[in-house]
């Protein structure tokens, strides 16, 4: 099935004109169900109690939409009579000056040839002594490790025996040179 017939044809439909999209409208649920709530907005539009506009006020309408014309013309006659003449072309001209001035007048200052090399805080690894301090302090891959039987460090220590927990304070004192250890 084709498209849908648009609002403004299923109106004429409803009023009993558009034959044409007539054959749509009666094979498609979708269109018969918005002509059905076409039909229902049109009953309540029509139960709808609305006044009549008194005479007068048909009298006075041409009145008011010509007045408002007329205001409106002055107000677009006012831009027209304002004499912008010789102020808009001076800043044509203006314009247009800035705008066609050689192009060598506004390039900016040339780049130097070579770029600059890229600057560190760091000084070069081969003259900054405190990478070897790093080293120093830094443990190794095999002291940092636990044993494979511990997964933190906290229980291989606690799984020591009395006679390891010794050697390894023994060790320590070594290593610290003769300080005590807990």
């Amino acid at each position: 099935m084709g498209a849908h017939v648009p609002d403004a044809r299923l109106l004429e439909v409803l009023e009993g004109a558009g034959d044409g999209d007539r054959g749509h409208v009666q094979a498609c649920p979708q269109c018969q169900a918005r002509l059905v709530e076409a039909r229902s907005g049109l009953a309540l539009a029509r139960a709808a109690a609305v006044p009549e506009p008194s005479p007068l006020y048909w009298d006075s309408f041409p009145r008011q939409v010509a007045r408002r014309l007329h205001a409106e013309g002055e107000r677009r006659a006012f831009w027209r009579r304002v004499s912008l003449g010789p102020a808009l072309a001076a800043a044509v001209v203006l314009v247009g000056i800035v705008t066609f001035l050689p192009l060598t007048a506004r390039q900016p200052a040339p780049l130097p040839e070579r770029p600059l090399p890229a600057w560190s805080a760091l000084p070069p690894a081969e003259d900054d002594p405190g990478l070897d301090v790093l080293r120093a302090v830094t443990p190794t891959v095999a002291e940092a490790t636990p044993p494979a039987g511990c997964p933190r460090v906290d229980d291989c220590l606690v799984a020591l025996s009395d006679e390891e927990s010794q050697a390894l304070a023994d060790g320590l004192r070594r290593q610290l040179g003769g300080g005590k250890v807990l």
